[in-house]
């Protein structure tokens, strides 16, 4: 066993002040502890461990098997340019303008008393409503060269199908004119109605009427 170093040599008690004998670890009178041993003298002194060195980077570039990551694509900006456009689709761009201001016009009047449409026939809101989805529709491709919408129909049935309701319930409400006269509103909105089925309709009879004749030879 080591030998133990203690530290300061108390010729008195630190309890009870009774005398001590300078070997004595314990005081003879109250029990107390005389002694503070020290750390040995002896003891086993550990080396300090060396520090560790900063990793350095890798200085021939990248790491073997690193790959970048892959750039996203950029997210494409809306930029509106008529000439994405078809004259078909301009055609029935214009008409549909024109048929939707009409909607707001004297439609119907008698001895200096008119009415709008809208005002006359509630219904005309569907109407409204297919011209704002065409003309919407119309901006979105005339904006971006592949619209970020895809839409379940293609175009040509969209167009058909949008100019065909706004012509139906136009020539509805101009043929319920429930006894009032026709005023300037009601004519334009049926000839833009008339002009915007007419530019996609006419074309698609056409082609169905050739796969016909195809198909009978």
């Amino acid at each position: 066993m080591n030998p133990i170093a203690w530290e300061g040599e108390p010729a008195m008690c630190p309890n009870c002040n009774a005398p001590v004998r300078n070997d004595s670890e314990f005081c003879t009178n109250c029990g107390a502890p005389v002694r503070t041993p020290s750390a040995s003298v002896n003891a086993p002194m550990t080396e300090p461990a060396p520090p560790r060195e900063p990793i350095k980077p890798y200085a021939g570039g990248p790491a073997p098997g690193w790959q970048p990551p892959a750039p996203r694509p950029a997210a494409a900006q809306f930029n509106f340019d008529l000439k994405r456009l078809a004259a078909p689709d301009l055609t029935i761009g214009g008409a549909s303008i024109v048929a939707l201001l009409s909607l707001f016009l004297p439609w119907f009047g008698v001895l200096g008393y008119s009415t709008s449409g809208m005002s006359l026939h509630g219904y005309l809101v569907i109407a409204l409503l297919a011209d704002l989805a065409l003309l919407g529709y119309l901006v979105l491709r005339a904006g971006w060269d592949t619209p970020p919408v895809r839409l379940p129909i293609a175009h040509a049935p969209l167009l058909l199908i949008a100019t065909g309701v706004q012509l139906l319930f136009v020539l509805i409400a101009f043929l319920q004119s429930d006894g009032l006269g026709h005023e300037f509103g009601a004519y334009l909105a049926l000839l833009a109605a008339l002009v915007a089925c007419g530019v996609i309709a006419v074309p698609a009879i056409r082609s169905v009427r050739d796969a016909q004749s195809g198909g009978a030879r």
